[in-house]
């Protein structure tokens, strides 16, 4: 009897052994099988980007760059200098605001954050030929060394208006024809005197999304000169 105890002891704990390990294994190929999926997702992500930035959609090989028709704002289309009513005003700099507020750069007061929305260059131009404008706006405050600063496209929507483009830029294009029923618009914004980036908007799912990433030059190395060009040299961003 006590044999036989000994026996039935001993095949209990290689069984409970091989029920743990097998857990064990099981739990690890979940956990691979986790690691991998994330994997693949990154991966996806970073195609998808790569795609993107380095230009290797169809789209491309055919964009022209209407830069004649390129745009710049002053301060002559500051908010408080534009054609609208104060309720448009008022609507308008309540978009803005928080805008503002979100670029990193301290306000002292409620009244200095007024300003600054009221500093704003905004131009009316629209963009759908609804006969009803949207608010082009490019903000004073948090621009770069060469320029470059924020800028926003807003669409009336009843007694509101909403932010349809939020990006950077030095100069925007309106290019034509567009899709989803809007203009195409092209950001500029400078690297140096004779180059910067493009990027392409197109009005999908409601909102203006990037399609398209170029680098632009105005000049080219010709022999141990520089010689500067009648058209600029637009290439993919890489």
């Amino acid at each position: 009897m006590v044999i036989i105890g000994i026996g039935v002891f001993l095949i209990s704990s290689e069984l409970l052994a091989f029920r743990s390990l097998k857990q064990s294994v099981d739990g690890f190929a979940q956990a691979v099988g986790t690691v991998a999926q994330r994997a693949a997702g990154f991966l996806g992500f970073v195609s998808a980007l790569s795609k993107l930035t380095t230009g290797t959609s169809d789209a491309d090989s055919h964009f022209q760059w209407d830069w004649k028709r390129r745009e710049e704002l002053n301060a002559e289309h500051s908010l408080r200098k534009a054609e609208v009513t104060d309720k448009q005003r008022e609507a308008i700099a309540q978009e803005i605001r928080p805008l503002l507020a979100d670029l990193g750069v301290e306000f002292e007061s409620e009244s200095e954050l007024r300003k600054d929305a009221l500093d704003t260059r905004v131009k009316m131009i629209d963009l759908n030929g609804d006969g009803v404008p949207e608010i082009v706006a490019q903000g004073m405050i948090g621009c770069g060394a060469t320029g470059n600063c924020p800028f926003w496209v807003f669409r009336k929507m009843k007694q509101v208006y909403g932010l349809i483009l939020n990006g950077q830029a030095q100069t925007f294009t309106i290019q034509k024809p567009g899709s989803g029923g809007f203009a195409d618009l092209v950001l500029s914004r400078h690297g140096s005197s004779s180059s910067g980036d493009l990027l392409r908007y197109q009005f999908r799912g409601g909102a203006y999304q990037v399609v398209g990433c170029y680098v632009y030059e105005w000049t080219v190395l010709d022999g141990e000169n520089i010689r500067e060009l009648k058209e600029p040299r637009i290439a993919p961003c890489n």
